[in-house]
């Protein structure tokens, strides 16, 4: 049974993420002759043997974050599969089962109802067996989804209309996932590492991330799995560098026993994001003695009452004390990941991003570098009915905070795009109508306007309760 997985972006970004190799090889286990597609550089070609996406009767979606939802839409009417659901229900032509998972179906599946026959929410390699018994039954298009349908994991929009159902997002034991790379890919973002999970889930509950209400409860792999998956790689495949997949690194229980048994099997490690209130002088010595140069971290904002608010518990004089730390063994840059427009955010405290910035290259001599993303009301979250900032008010902090900036020597600014960040807020609360609007117009050109006009947030958020899917949070607004 031919399948394609599509990943929404370049093959070295997609094959940074573990959400493809894991169902990859759960579909390949069971007997499935899945291919990989990205949407570049060969975007209608398959890594595995170079067949055209029209050879493939089932394709799957990877879809992580919203503007995904756009991507993928593009790519199958580029690929000439229609992106609209009920085009293709309406067209006589062969065509091919069109279904979807990954990180965004835990948040809001809905921006994939106007494209996707079905959509598997949450962990997908458990459903995986499901999915393939089901389509290997023989039975006609409308039977195979009417099975699925059956399922509490698999969202079926077109017969999931009637209230009749409630689904569950799917969330795995993971100490029974997979837990590492797939392969070792040497053209990857990530050359020459493993990558390992060490955890899903956090318990911080940071009022703007999704992490704690979509990806919660917090689920370890204990160190006998890690250790065991180390090992395991180290027989099959070459690697200097053991890249760490969770949330917060810090966080992980085990984290000392880790890097001890990484530097003893003599494995480099990396981390993705270190938070300022658990990062130790271990974690710091790993990252420097592996040849990591810059350390990662995110204030959010550089007002110490603000960052509280959010709830990240640590001041600016923390941010100083363990980059001033990371000076001191080596590291020689410090990349640190701010938001602006968030809730109740004064001219005074953007400015304050400027201000720390500023101290840190003064305080510990590392080259800075300032990420700064506009904040996002997302689903799940104690802030999912907040404000969004919009693309006028946008402009006006940046420009603020350029200004400010442009003239500090060794700090670079690196600012997210706004219309992008529009777009993300608009499919973040899209439903069914405008998914639809979505596929429909992908081609010709979507407005953002008409797209924002499409998502009603309030009218998402009733859909997902009928459906079973609603958080607590989506409804309330802020805290």
């Amino acid at each position: 049974m031919p399948c394609a997985i599509f990943f929404p972006a370049d093959y070295k970004i997609g094959m940074a993420n573990l959400g493809i190799h894991y169902i990859y090889r759960a579909l390949r286990e069971l007997g499935v002759l899945a291919e990989r597609f990205f949407a570049s550089p060969s975007p209608f070609r398959s890594v595995e043997s170079d067949t055209m996406i029209e050879r493939f009767p089932l394709v799957l979606g990877s879809i992580s974050y919203e503007p995904d939802v756009i991507v993928f839409a593009k790519w199958l009417e580029l690929a000439g599969i229609r992106a609209a659901r009920e085009r293709r229900e309406s067209s006589p032509h062969t065509r091919p089962l069109i279904g979807a998972g990954g990180a965004l179906t835990y948040i809001n599946p809905l921006p994939l109802s106007g494209i996707c026959d079905f959509i598997i929410l949450g962990d997908g390699t458990k459903t995986a067996r499901f999915l393939v018994q089901v389509l290997r039954s023989g039975h006609s298009r409308e039977e195979t989804l009417s099975a699925l349908a059956e399922h509490p994991s698999v969202f079926v929009p077109s017969l999931h209309e009637d209230g009749r159902h409630s689904l569950v997002t799917a969330k795995n034991d993971i100490s029974e996932d997979y837990g590492r790379s797939t392969w070792i890919a040497k053209d990857s973002i990530f050359k020459d590492t493993l990558l390992l999970e060490l955890q899903r889930g956090c318990p911080n509950g940071c009022r703007f991330c999704t992490l704690t209400g979509c990806f919660s409860p917090v689920r370890v792999r204990g160190p006998e799995l890690i250790e065991r998956d180390i090992d395991e790689a180290i027989r099959v495949a070459e690697f200097s560098r053991i890249g760490l997949v969770t949330p917060e690194a810090g966080d992980y229980r085990y984290i000392d026993a880790l890097l001890d048994f990484a530097e003893h099997r003599g494995k480099s490690v990396s981390f993705a994001s270190l938070r300022v209130d658990n990062l130790t002088e271990r974690m710091m010595k790993a990252l420097v003695s592996g040849g990591g140069v810059t350390v990662t971290v995110a204030p959010e904002t550089g007002d110490d009452c603000l960052r509280n608010i959010c709830g990240k518990r640590f001041s600016n004089e923390d941010v100083f004390e363990k980059l001033e730390m990371a000076a001191h063994m080596g590291a020689s840059s410090a990349k640190l990941y701010f938001m602006i427009g968030l809730p109740g955010e004064t001219q005074e405290q953007v400015m304050s991003i400027a201000a720390l910035c500023e101290d840190v290259r003064l305080k510990t001599g590392l080259a800075v570098t300032a990420s700064v993303s506009p904040f996002v009301p997302k689903p799940g979250t104690p802030w999912a009915g907040e404000v969004f900032a919009g693309e006028k008010k946008l402009k006006v902090l940046f420009s603020l905070l350029s200004r400010s900036l442009g003239g500090v020597s060794g700090v670079k600014l690196r600012a997210a795009g706004i219309k992008e960040a529009c777009v993300e807020y608009a499919v973040s609360g899209a439903g069914p109508e405008a998914s639809s609007f979505i596929a429909r117009s992908v081609l010709s050109g979507i407005s953002y306007k008409e797209l924002s006009r499409l998502s009603d947030r309030k009218e998402t958020e009733a859909e997902l309760s009928r459906l079973g899917l609603a958080f607590p949070h989506f409804k309330k607004g802020g805290a």
